[in-house]
């Protein structure tokens, strides 16, 4: 609860509400009854992620080393440390007093999230360019006459948040609107192509020839010493934000129900080993082992996996994840077998007694079955700055215990002194 023009605001996990009441009383009811309905809404997230919906802008704290404006009053960020706020997905700007004021405008998600800017012609529906003013880098060159645009002394000119283009105002309308959406369009769901959830919870989604296999992120924000915070950030202002998932919010059930109905998708695993291996048990549950691949950038502190087939020990460059889709888009695909077994005790004579054990016989009960994956090895020389990565098909065998069984009586025969006699 802060105090905002002597009006308490109350911050909830998805909007501002700012309270007016006659007495103290009822502010304080007003109060304890949103409390009470807040931590109700962490529940439901589980189910539906409206932050990943809603249009928000997700602020922090930041600090520039040039002359940055606010997109809402248009005056510089002052400040010796922390200049202002900062969206981590579209990098709307905007000092701490104007934050309340910002219009939900962020990156777009969903076909009505673009609203009146949408493009409809005798193709159908298209993705116009999604245009944030200002605060353009020193080395912005305009797209239509290839000049210098932008300015450090206000704020002007215009940038898209797909396809990365800037333009000055006054050739904005010389510009195609249709968005080509960049380097990284074959991953990148357009928001034209997510029409709604239907009462499954499913996307209805028709993706783009341009989109054929399109890319489902989860990242573990905690992973390698919370490195995964910046990665998480990263890939929503290179993808459609609905299309990245935080593994520590919800966990993978969300973003694998949602994906559902796509007849083909790749999913990306931003973390370490249990990361993996928690998004490989829920796509097996959820059976959808025939219509994704899976890969991994190894996030975590140990990364074992990724170390031994092939995928680098890790990675701490989020410069570096365009390159990265880039070879990910263009990788093959190889087999991986991850096992599953489960053993149980019976009982077994006393240590001092040695009596012989007939052909057939067992002590231990072990049952075993595995998933054979696919996994994709890139064709392109490993960077050493970018792992590389491999992606998961799964398969059903069998494995029997007589493997095991043999391997358990070697080893007793090694380990018995009086077996080698």
């Amino acid at each position: 609860v802060t105090l905002l023009s002597n009006r308490p605001s109350v911050i909830t996990p998805f909007r501002r509400l700012i309270l007016c009441a006659e007495n103290r009383k009822e502010m304080e009811d007003w109060i304890s009854s949103l409390k009470s309905v807040q931590s109700r809404e962490h529940y439901e997230t589980a189910q539906f992620n409206v932050e990943h919906f809603s249009g928000m802008h997700n602020w922090y704290a930041c600090s520039h080393a040039r002359p940055t404006f606010c997109n809402v009053c248009k005056d510089s960020l002052s400040g010796v440390t922390s200049h202002g706020l900062s969206c981590e997905v579209c990098k709307f700007k905007a000092h701490k007093r104007c934050a309340v004021r910002a219009t939900n405008n962020c990156k777009w998600t969903t076909l009505a999230s673009i609203g009146k800017d949408i493009i409809e012609d005798e193709d159908g529906i298209a993705m116009p360019h999604q245009w944030l003013e200002g605060n353009l880098p020193v080395s912005a060159k305009c797209a239509v006459c290839d000049k210098t645009c932008g300015s450090v002394l206000r704020l002007q000119d215009w940038r898209c948040l797909w396809c990365k283009a800037m333009v000055h105002t006054a050739c904005m309308d010389l510009y195609p609107r249709k968005c080509p959406l960049g380097q990284c369009k074959v991953s990148i769901i357009p928001p034209t192509a997510l029409n709604s959830i239907d009462s499954d919870g499913f996307w209805k989604a028709t993706c783009p020839p341009s989109c054929a296999s399109p890319l489902l992120v989860f990242v573990n924000s905690k992973s390698g010493d919370n490195q995964g915070v910046k990665f998480l950030r990263r890939f929503k202002q290179l993808l459609n934000p609905a299309q990245v998932f935080d593994l520590v919010n919800g966990g993978p059930h969300l973003g694998l129900r949602l994906f559902q109905k796509f007849d083909n998708f790749r999913i990306l695993v931003c973390g370490g080993d249990g990361s993996v291996g928690w998004v490989l048990s829920e796509i097996d549950k959820l059976n959808l082992h025939k219509q994704c691949q899976l890969g991994v950038l190894p996030l975590g502190t140990g990364n074992d996996l990724a170390r031994v087939l092939g995928w680098g020990p890790s990675c701490d460059d989020d410069t570096q994840l365009p390159q990265i889709l880039e070879k990910l888009e263009r990788a093959s695909t190889k087999m991986l077998d991850r096992w599953s077994i489960m053993t149980y005790e019976i009982k077994i004579p006393p240590k001092h007694s040695y009596p012989t054990t007939p052909e057939g016989a067992d002590d231990c009960q072990v049952d075993g079955t595995t998933n054979t994956h696919t996994l994709t090895q890139q064709d392109l020389q490993t960077d050493r700055r970018a792992p590389d990565l491999c992606f998961f098909l799964f398969f059903l065998c069998c494995f029997t215990s007589a493997e095991v069984q043999n391997r358990k009586k070697k080893k007793k025969k090694k380990n018995d002194p009086s077996a080698s006699n």
